[in-house]
């Protein structure tokens, strides 16, 4: 009897090779957090996903797949497109583009959207070019068709034109199913999907609490198109490993080594980075020093503490932060509700199948990486800072400065050019500038396929969900 995963018949392993001791490193990345009265720290149970090599190269640059992943997946399942901030009032709208449709976002009375297909219902002209916008009508800019911002048909230009029969149609814009989750914003394209509660799971909930999602702002929104496949730039940010070669600059803040994965229903995930506490041996800086890097004193800054007062070791940092935060009264936040590891650490929900939410109590650095609509090796690389008003400074590599709180103006969503990398900040540049490298390779005869350690475990439970929706199994 053959007990091996399914795929792993006749797994090999690479030669020369030596028994690997595994067990030192599933213990190491349940985090001895602090103080963890409300077990967020909990390492949920892992999943068996097998060690088969995923030899699918072809979901990265098939036009077939490209078109049955939109049929198949990005059409069945919930999208996280917004936050009620950026759509403040009543006949408030956002576009929201999604691989070859797009659709209008209007904000109603109180936390209430709708949406809808963002296309006129006489020749198909799309009605919407502005990404944000206030209006009571969208007038079609062809031939002057007007629909109410609830979808309903208002006028047609030359009615009497029209034989009446050709006007029985059904033309009012054709909904899109919403729904709104403490101020985030989602849509659907599949009319039974399951609520959006169900789909985001207990867990995923539960992980969230703490964070102030309803209060914040949309502080920065950069959109850059980039030369590969989504799921090729997507899988970089589902696991830290490659943090030690990329990312050299953080190996003195942050120890994504000992990342703690939990792996939730419906594709989604969680980790959580230790930062203020430097990578281990043997990635740790060569001249690792024994004071503080630059991310000390940024959080040491944003937590209030007098520069008099900094502790003279990195190791004392993360306490001086969470002492000082929670010594904080009548402040933006309330720090109380937060584990005390939520107070250093980066916490990471990732929603199926292509958001990333970096949270801190402070702010959310949410990313997406959108399908092209033709060219299955491009994508749309979209940034997103929120944060709550009224706090300090945000980890630096959120690259925001002279963020407008005063909330009087929606931001505007910035696009900027293939070549220009400066705007994406200083570890994104570099995810940018190796991500090709990756889209060429898997073009290679000479590349069998990946191969996944634990600490890229949430790629490979992507794409146990991934297929699922491609095979039409999902529930």
């Amino acid at each position: 009897m053959n007990d091996s995963p399914p795929g792993d018949a006749g797994l090999r392993f690479a030669e020369p090779h030596a028994p690997i001791d595994f067990e030192p490193y599933r213990q190491s990345y349940v985090l001895p957090q602090w103080k963890d009265t409300r077990g967020l720290y909990r390492k949920r149970p892992s999943r068996e996903l097998g060690t088969a090599r995923n030899e699918d190269k072809a979901a990265y640059f098939s036009p077939e797949i490209m078109v049955r992943e939109w049929d198949r997946l990005w059409t069945r399942v919930w999208l996280l497109v917004g936050h009620l901030s950026d759509i403040p009032r009543p006949n408030a709208f956002m576009k929201v583009d999604r691989g070859p449709e797009s659709i209008l976002v209007v904000r109603g009375e109180g936390d209430t959207v709708r949406a809808m297909y963002n296309v006129c219902q006489h020749r198909g002209t799309r009605l919407v070019v502005q990404d944000f916008g206030s209006a009571t009508k969208f007038t079609c800019p062809f031939h002057k068709w007007e629909f109410s911002n609830t979808g309903e048909l208002l006028k047609i230009t030359d009615r009497e034109t029209f034989r009446e029969e050709s006007l029985c149609h059904g033309l009012d814009l054709p909904k899109v199913r919403s729904a709104v989750w403490r101020g985030w914003v989602f849509v659907t394209f599949d009319d039974d999907a399951a609520p959006l509660a169900d789909w985001l799971g207990e867990e995923f909930i539960d992980l969230a609490r703490a964070y102030d999602f309803e209060k914040v702002l949309r502080i920065r929104d950069v959109q850059q198109e980039w030369p590969v496949n989504w799921k090729t730039a997507h899988e970089a940010f589902l696991e830290g490993y490659h943090v030690q070669a990329t990312h050299p600059q953080l190996l003195a803040a942050v120890d994504s080594y000992h990342a703690q994965t939990n792996l939730l229903d419906n594709g989604h995930g969680h980790s959580v980075y230790q930062f203020m506490s430097p990578a281990p041996p043997p990635h740790q800086p060569t001249r690792m020093p024994d004071g503080l890097c630059e991310e000390n004193r940024i959080f040491l800054r944003e937590a209030g503490i007098p520069e008099t007062e900094w502790p003279r070791h990195w190791s004392e940092v993360p306490q001086a932060i969470i002492k000082a935060k929670l010594a904080k009264k009548d402040y933006a936040i309330d720090y109380s509700k937060f584990s005390e590891g939520q107070l250093v650490d980066d916490w990471n929900l990732g929603v199926f199948p292509t958001t990333e939410m970096f949270l801190h109590p402070e702010g959310f650095f949410l990313q997406n990486w959108l399908p092209h609509p033709t060219d299955p090796e491009k994508c749309f690389y979209q940034v997103q800072v929120y944060a709550v008003p009224g706090i300090g400074e945000l980890p630096s590599f959120m690259a925001v400065e002279n963020a407008d709180f005063s909330g009087k103006r929606v931001l505007p969503r910035t696009y900027i050019e293939d070549d220009d990398l400066e705007n994406l900040g200083p570890v994104i540049k570099q995810d940018r500038l190796i991500n090709p490298r990756v889209q060429q390779g898997l073009h290679s005869r000479g590349f069998k396929g990946a191969v996944y350690s634990e600490q890229e475990i949430r790629i490979r439970h992507f794409f146990a969900e991934y297929y699922k929706y491609m095979r039409g199994e999902e529930t």
